[in-house]
C-alpha cells in the first residue's frame, strides 16, 4: 500500500537508512511490513475519528481547533512531554463527548496518540485525504422519514 505525504516520507527515509545500515533482508521486510501495519492503522484512525466528529454535527471551527491541538501534541511530544495538557484534555474530551464519542476512547485516544497519527488527521483535516460520509447521513435521513411516516399512519 502506497501512502501520500509525511508518512509516506518518514518510512522511505526510515527503509533508506535501514539499508545503508546493513539490516539483512528479512529484517528489512519485517520492518517495511511493521511500517504498512501502522500507515495503515493511522489512516484508518484518522478516517474515524473524523467521520465521528462530522457525524456527530462538529462544525468547521471545532475541526480546526481539533488539528491546532494536535499541532500543539506533536510540539509536545518531540520535546519529551505528554502530548495533551490537563485544559487540552478537558477539551478533547468536550469535543468528543458532543459528537457522541465514549470518555473510554478519549482517554484512549489522548495516551496513544503519536506524532505519525496526528500528521495523518491533520491531512485528513486539511482536505488532502478528505473523509466523505454522505452514504451515512443519507442512511440516517432516510431512517429518520420512516419513523416518521410510522408514526403519523
Amino acid at each position: 500500500m502506497k501512502f501520500l505525504g509525511p508518512f509516506q516520507a518518514f518510512a522511505e527515509r526510515v527503509l533508506d537508512a535501514v539499508s545503508k545500515g546493513g539490516l539483512s533482508g528479512p529484517e528489512r521486510v519485517k520492518l517495511n511490513h511493521l511500517l504498512e501495519r501502522t500507515g495503515k492503522r493511522n489512516v484508518i484512525l484518522a478516517k474515524g475519528i473524523l467521520t465521528a466528529l462530522d457525524a456527530g454535527g462538529a462544525d468547521k471551527k471545532t475541526i480546526e481547533r481539533f488539528g491546532q491541538m494536535l499541532d500543539a501534541a506533536n510540539q509536545r511530544i518531540m520535546s519529551d512531554k505528554p502530548p495533551f495538557t490537563k485544559k487540552d484534555e478537558a477539551e478533547l474530551a468536550a469535543i468528543f463527548r458532543s459528537a457522541s464519542i465514549s470518555g473510554k476512547t478519549t482517554k484512549r485516544f489522548t495516551r496513544n496518540i503519536d506524532e505519525l497519527l496526528a500528521e495523518q488527521i491533520n491531512e485528513s483535516i486539511r482536505g488532502r485525504h478528505r473523509v466523505s460520509i454522505g452514504l451515512l447521513k443519507k442512511k440516517a435521513v432516510q431512517f429518520e422519514e420512516r419513523e416518521k411516516k410510522k408514526v403519523s399512519a
